[in-house]
């Protein structure tokens, strides 16, 4: 079954269902013919047809860092809804937090081209940016901020601060744990925020109580069991 069958079924040419295809304009009364040829015959269009008629392929992809993390799977779930209503689908790349597989699904998803890329990033690189100022694919930067980049990122610093100012009123005794300040939003902004409402409210914290882990679980409960055996 092709485009030029369904045409002599519903009686009408084939540029007809061409445009009834692509949505392009069909009066109603033909529109109702080609849809129940359709329906009737279980007719699929041709998804490489379409491609290099169009050159769309309805696909998006999305890098993110780690997909055992319950911030990052609500995210997929939020961008897979959206997606999905506009006639999307989804390619997800799970990067274990690995800078060298971000790189990788970067320039392969430049070469495949998608419609489009969502990067839930962690950092940037030099690498990351020289690539990145090369990218001819529509990107959207998820959960950081770079000049120039559409972003959509929430304020690090301010939540960190206010978070600290709250515990500040509760007690005098702060440790910290963090990660690398080469994460500008989850290891530089939030930490200063933490400095910042320490230093507002007159309170210090010694170098030892400051510990630096990695983006894991398991991480975070090391540099507890540390702080605590100190």
């Amino acid at each position: 079954m092709n485009i030029n069958e369904i045409a002599r079924l519903a009686g009408v040419s084939r540029a007809t269902v061409s445009r009834y295809l692509n949505n392009g304009y069909v009066s109603s009364e033909k529109k109702e013919v080609i849809r129940k040829v359709i329906q009737e015959t279980g007719y699929q269009p041709s998804s490489q047809a379409q491609t290099l008629r169009t050159k769309k392929t309805s696909l998006i992809g999305v890098i993110l860092p780690k997909i055992n993390s319950d911030t990052i799977s609500r995210e997929v779930a939020g961008i897979s809804d959206i997606l999905t209503r506009r006639g999307y689908q989804l390619i997800l790349a799970n990067t274990n937090n690995d800078v060298e597989e971000e790189l990788k699904y970067l320039s392969l998803f430049k070469e495949r081209q998608v419609d489009g890329v969502v990067f839930i990033a962690t950092m940037f690189t030099r690498k990351h940016k020289q690539m990145l100022k090369d990218y001819k694919v529509p990107i959207v930067l998820l959960g950081q901020h770079l000049d120039g980049y559409p972003c959509i990122y929430q304020d690090d610093y301010k939540a960190a601060f206010m978070v600290t100012e709250k515990l500040a009123k509760k007690g005098k005794k702060f440790a910290y744990i963090g990660v690398t300040d080469k994460d500008e939003a989850v290891g530089a902004r939030r930490k200063k925020g933490f400095m910042d409402a320490l230093h507002k409210g007159k309170l210090e914290i010694l170098p030892e109580k400051m510990k630096t882990g990695s983006f894991t679980m398991d991480s975070g409960y090391e540099m507890a069991k540390e702080l605590f055996e100190e």
